[in-house]
Order: C-alpha cells, then structure tokens, then sequence
C-alpha cells in the first residue's frame, strides 16, 4: 500500500494518489466459425506457454538515477548470508504445466505468436488479456506496470541460505531499529483520482466494527503487550531487503515441533531488486514480540529480547514478481529463529495454523503499520482490527483472465467492478478479504485469527491504496498451495493435517425395518487444525439414511455428504448417522465413512472407516 495511511487515529492530511491507467474492457466476438474456434485454441495454448517467460531487466545506462544499490555502502553492510553470483545464463526451454509446451525463457515470440504477457501490445493489434489487466492497475508514477499472475502448478518450497541469527540481534540495535522503513503492502485495486478525493474515509462508518476503532478501522493494543495471550505472540519483524535497506513487517510465532517458527507474508523475506530480472532473499531477520517502541527503556521496548533468523522458506511458485505473486496464492513464509536459551514458542506461546482455502469467517489481525512520523501508524505501536470475511474469489477469477485467449477489445470500462460481478461462487479461493479494516503497509505479513480463539487462518498479504473511500485487505490463506507446501520443510518433525476417523454403532442386531444410529469421530493429530472438512457416509441398497446431523450435511438415500466447519488437534468431533434397514438388508449392513486427506497425511489408513451392522429379521 503506497503512501501515508489517509484518515486515521493520529488525523493528518490526505495526499492524493497517482491515477491508475484505464482498465481495457474485452468484448466477446459476434460469432465464431469452426476454423476461428481451432485458433483460438492454439493462441491458448501458445499463452500459456509463454506465460512464464521472464522479462528482461534494463540495462544499466537505462536504469533511472538514484537506483538503490544492490547492498548498503561497507560501513554499514549488515550480516547477511552470502548470496550466489548472478550468472547470465542461455535460454532455457521450459514447459508449460498448462499445456505441455516448451518455451524458451528469456527469447522473444517467434513471428506470428502472440505477444508475451506483461509486455505491451504491439502497435495495431489488440492487447491480450494478461496486457489488458495490467493496465487496470498504474502504480506510482515513474514505475512501469505490474505483470499479471500467471497460472502455474507448484507445491515445492525454497530456502534462504543459512544465516546467523546473533549476527542479526548484534545489527539491529535501538538506532536501526527507529529508522527502519515498513515494507510496502502489494497493491490489489487502482488509486483514485486524487480530484475525486474530497472527503477521504477509509473504512466508511457503517463498516467499522473495531469497538473504538478509527477511520480505518484500527484500534490500539492494551499495553504492556506482555501481559496479552494474543499480543505477546504478535511482534516486529526487522530485516535487510533486497536492496539493502533496513525494512520491517509484522510477524507471529505458530506451533511447531521445533518451536521456533515464525510465520510472516513471502514478500517480507523476498523480493526482486530494482532494476533486476530475478527476486533475493532479504537477510538479517530479528523477530521482537510483543515489540513496543514507546517504552522508555531497551527491556521494556523487547520484553523477550530479540530472536535473530536462521533461516527463511517461501512456497517456489512465489517468485517476488510485482503485482503477480502479490496477488497470488503464494505469499506466505516462515522463518526459523535461533534460541535464546530456550525456545520461542516456550517463551511467548505460539497460534495454531488452521488449514483453509479461504471463507466467511470473524477475525481479529494485529501488527505494526510503519508510516514514518504518523503517530499511531510509525511502527510504536501494536494495532489491532476486527473484521468479517469472505473469500477473495475476485483474485481468482483476475488471474484466470490474465492468461484467456482475446479477439477483440472496446473502449474503457471501470473495473474491478467489471471483474469481480461475473466471479462465480464456485471459484476456488486461496485467500481472505475484507472490506472492514484498511491495513498499512508494516502490517505485511500480521497474523489473521479466528475470533475468541488462537487459531491462525492468514496473513496480510496485500490491500487497496492510501486514498481508497472503500478501505480493503487481503490475506493470504493457510492452505495446502502455500502453507503446506513449506512446512513440512521448515519443520521436518512436525506432525501436520493428520486426520483419522473411527466409526461405532449397535453392539446388538437391528431388527429389519428399525432405524439405528452409527457415530463417526473424527480426529486431527499434530500440530494443525483445518477448517471446511470434508466427512461422507455411504450404505448399500436395502438400508438408507434418514438424517445425520454434528456437521453441515446434505444427504440422499444411500450417501451424505458433510463438512466440518472447524476442527482443531486433541479435539475430536463427532457425527452421527441415523439408518433404516429395509426389509431385505443382508445380515451384514456396512456403513462407510470416510473423511477426506491432503498430502500432509502422514497415514492415509485411517482416513476411511467401516462399521457393520447386524441385521435380523
């Protein structure tokens, strides 16, 4: 999020934002012929093909001046892990996880194929779809377009060289951490025009649900931030970026079997430098919870002290790209903390990750916007917001646009309005928003959890710019594309999603034509829990079900179908199902149950169960 925060607790004037480029509305064709029809498909496939192909950087004569240097000047270089020379490398064919092609990373479209996505259209053609979308979104003037999100399959994850977490506690002392600038929060919707900006509100009156909560919706966090379950967790996250400046988001620490993970947003712990082709790890981390710059002294400001990095994971598909993997499924990290003694988790505690693809939920989020000189939001202070959300389809469903096939295009049409009407309720979402709460930039990466409990369901991923009248924030979910794909590396002792389900029933015989009930439990084991659990049942013909109830269930006569809203570890939830046996049951009436598995499973054995009703005439 570009600028100061607009209206807020500290008051302050409104500064204007740049106008964004006009969003470029496509137009389906009048008709189409079967020949049109067969190229249109093979244009699809050449887009997808080549929607991974990187862009070049500029050459250095192109660069604008004062482009900040790869690292800060020798005097004050920090301690950061040594980072592999950048070496220029041939062109090299990759496949397209969509359509099985090979393309040629880095080389230009050959004559007669359409233009790479992200790039500008060529004189006297129309845009395809990934250029039309990135005009709907102009950032700050001098910077060029973001590049759309491109579509590509990836469950790995990547590690940060092994750095020294008292490296990091010695760099940042009192002094850097006072000069320390927030990280920007990516930008999902266009600026307004800043004419239009007469009398700017955040987050509207009606929307405001923070009990005293300010235009955007914040409210400050009851000090000391020691004695709070929630805020003590909460904290500061200080590091070197990729260009070598002092930045900071807001991070939390989340149950491991190590105890010492913290989880923050992938574009806190990577980014692409300015003028570069390819992202960096940023270096230096020190985690502060429960960080309070007010206090007056060095043990009041670190309760805790300061927790150095030792290493950092990003799931791989996130590749730090502006305005693409902002807004992808990808933008969440941990980062693994040295001890101080004993471990983080035993020092503070720690929130439970909760699998989820993102849904309608109440949450609560906490952190530490950073606008420089805008008392609350100066990174002091620990602020928090209460907010409602909904499943952020409209993502989705822009990211699905970047890489369709165009024929032809019309004159401008506001988005995303344009974009986000068509968005079906069947579109899968990976991530949260919320119109309740106006996040800043420093709130990067801060903790979204589940009202009245400790479960963590997202981080702040990305929100509307300084200026908005409609305040809106984005979170990354916790889901198996992100979360799980670098968990299991980051704590390779860790338990996780291990599901399980034992079904019970009559220990008699049922007479033919009575209703009896069958129960199925259901178990997570570990570290997580998981939210939306799927859960079916399944009888043969000559029995049927009438009812099942302890979860979200529709049913016919021989199968049901559940989901469980929530289910967190040590906490085992109950379903039961109520079946008739019809007059010609067999002796032996097998009722399944079965609960559905992700990847994570350790033991996918247990994840089916059969109980076998006896049956008399």
């Amino acid at each position: 999020m570009k600028g100061s925060m607009r209206a807020g607790m500290g008051g302050g004037t409104a500064r204007g934002t740049v106008p964004g480029t006009p969003v470029t509305a496509l137009a389906a064709p009048a008709a189409l012929t079967a020949p049109a029809v067969l190229a249109a498909l093979a244009v699809l496939g050449t887009l997808a093909a080549l929607a991974t192909i990187a862009i070049a950087p500029p050459a250095a004569a192109d660069r604008p001046p004062g482009t900040a240097r790869e690292h800060p000047p020798a005097a004050a270089q920090p301690p950061a892990a040594v980072q592999p020379q950048a070496v220029v490398q041939p062109p090299v064919a990759r496949r397209s996880p969509v359509t099985g092609h090979s393309s040629a990373v880095g080389q230009p479209p050959a004559a007669g194929q359409p233009p790479v996505v992200g790039q500008p259209p060529i004189a006297g053609q129309p845009p395809t779809a990934g250029q039309a979308l990135a005009t709907e979104k102009s950032s700050v003037a001098g910077q060029s377009p973001v590049v759309p999100v491109s579509k590509r399959a990836s469950d790995g994850a990547e590690s940060s060289p092994v750095m020294r977490p008292g490296r990091a506690v010695r760099y940042w002392t009192p002094a850097k951490q006072a000069k320390a600038k927030a990280a920007e929060l990516p930008s999902t919707q266009r600026p307004l025009l800043a004419t239009s900006a007469q009398r700017m509100l955040s987050v509207p009156v009606g929307k405001r649900i923070t009990p005293g909560g300010d235009a955007n919706g914040y409210a400050r966090v009851h000090r000391p931030y020691s004695e709070g379950a929630r805020s003590r967790v909460n904290g500061r996250l200080f590091f070197v970026n990729a260009g070598g400046r002092g930045d900071s988001c807001s991070a939390s620490v989340v149950s491991s079997a190590s105890r010492l993970l913290v989880v923050t947003a992938a574009h806190c712990v990577y980014s692409v430098p300015e003028g570069a082709a390819r992202g960096k790890w940023h270096s230096s981390f020190a985690f502060v919870p429960a960080y309070d710059g007010r206090a007056a002294g060095e043990r009041q400001r670190e309760p805790y002290g300061r927790w150095g990095g030792r290493r950092a994971w990003k799931p791989d598909g996130y590749t730090g790209l502006p305005g693409g993997d902002w807004n992808s499924t990808y933008d969440v990290a941990l980062i693994e903390v040295g001890r101080r003694g004993r471990t983080l988790q035993d020092a503070v505690g720690a929130f439970t990750p909760m699998r989820n693809q993102g849904g309608r939920h109440t949450i609560v989020t906490d952190g530490y916007p950073g606008v420089l000189g805008r008392k609350p939001y100066d990174g002091r202070d620990q602020l928090w917001c209460l907010a409602r959300t909904q499943p952020a389809r409209s993502l989705a469903a822009a990211s699905a646009a970047a890489t369709a096939p165009v024929t032809a295009y019309a004159a401008p049409a506001p988005a995303p309005a344009a974009i986000t009407a068509a968005v079906p309720a069947t579109t899968p979402a990976t991530k949260l928003e919320t119109y309740n709460c106006h996040l800043s930039k420093g709130h990067s990466g801060g903790p979204w959890i589940l009202k009245g409990t400790r479960d963590l369901i997202g981080v702040l991923s990305a929100g509307t710019e300084d200026g908005q009248a409609d305040g809106y924030s984005v979170a990354n979910a916790l889901n198996i594309e992100s979360y799980g794909a670098i968990v299991g590396q980051a704590d390779p002792r860790g338990v996780y999603d291990a599901l399980s389900i034992k079904a019970t029933g009559p220990a008699h015989a049922v007479r033919q034509g009575e209703v009896t009930a069958v129960t199925a439990t259901v178990t997570m084991r570990g570290l997580m829990g998981a939210t939306e659990v799927p859960v079916t049942f399944r009888v043969p013909p000559g029995a049927s079900l009438t009812a099942v109830s302890g979860a979200s269930c529709r049913h016919a006569a021989q199968e049901a179908t559940c989901v469980i809203s929530a289910i967190r570890p040590g906490r085992p939830v109950q379903l039961t199902a109520r079946i008739r046996l019809g007059r010609d049951a067999a002796k032996q009436v097998p009722v399944t149950a079965h609960v559905a598995a992700t990847r994570l499973d350790p033991s996918q054995r247990d994840n089916t169960a059969v109980f076998r009703v006896p049956s008399r005439a």
